[in-house]
């Protein structure tokens, strides 16, 4: 959930029930985890990737984190000769869960992550997650957001300002301006914890969008579960024979 050039511009579910995405969302990535045939997970990192094309630029550049932590994953499972670094699981297990990676990755764009921090948190709570924990991530959220503005502004300003230094120096004044962006964090949570308890706050905030469930998202909501179980049961016959 990108507030810069990384947010999803398109929703190709937008009428869906948000409480039904997240459902379909939850079904599928634990389906998508569970699968351990490439094709059924390329099939449905295929799938999951159609709805996002509009979006292609701003795909891959959300898909590069998750493929370069998937990367590091297929480097430590390499084994290596003597010990040390790697182990004896192979490459293969490690392609496996690059690809599990992915599908998540694809399913959770496609599904949960354009209903956006509002439609999510309302949705949560309709569901009756707990008040708290709601409120809790929407403030986490929303302190992440403030503090990486404050640290590209910063780096920004430091880039423009700052004279020829050797790599050492400028590693020294990265890690100053992230260490002065982490307190003023700190200080920040500390005077909205102040804010919301001097007007009231209890720790929950109250539902501001209501939601009408139709039937499309029943019948969206069954055929997501319906296809994640379809690939449960294809994947364990293809493994048993």
């Amino acid at each position: 959930m990108y507030l810069n050039r990384l947010e999803f511009k398109n929703d190709a579910f937008r009428g869906i029930d948000p409480r039904c995405r997240i459902g379909a969302g939850a079904g599928l990535i634990l389906c998508c985890l569970t699968l351990s045939n490439p094709l059924l997970l390329a099939l449905l990192i295929l799938a999951a990737a159609v709805p996002l094309l509009r979006d292609l630029r701003r795909l891959l550049a959300r898909l590069l984190p998750v493929n370069l932590f998937a990367l590091f994953l297929v480097l430590t499972l390499i084994p290596v000769p003597g010990g040390g670094f790697g182990n004896q699981a192979g490459p293969a297990v490690g392609l496996l869960l690059a690809l599990r990676l992915n599908a998540a990755a694809l399913i959770s764009m496609a599904l949960i992550i354009p209903l956006g921090i509002g439609g999510l948190t309302n949705a949560l709570l309709k569901l009756r997650c707990p008040e708290k924990l709601a409120a809790l991530f929407l403030l986490t959220y929303r302190a992440l957001f403030v503090m990486y503005r404050r640290i590209f502004v910063s780096v920004a300003s430091l880039k423009l300002r700052q004279p020829r230094q050797h790599i050492l120096g400028q590693w020294r004044s990265y890690a100053a301006v992230f260490g002065t962006a982490l307190a003023g964090a700190f200080r920040r949570s500390g005077k909205i914890g102040r804010a919301l308890k001097s007007r009231g706050f209890d720790g929950s905030l109250p539902i501001t969008r209501d939601f009408v469930l139709k039937p499309g998202d029943l019948r969206f909501l069954a055929c997501s579960l319906l296809t994640a179980a379809a690939l449960w049961a294809l994947d364990r016959y293809l493994r048993a024979r």
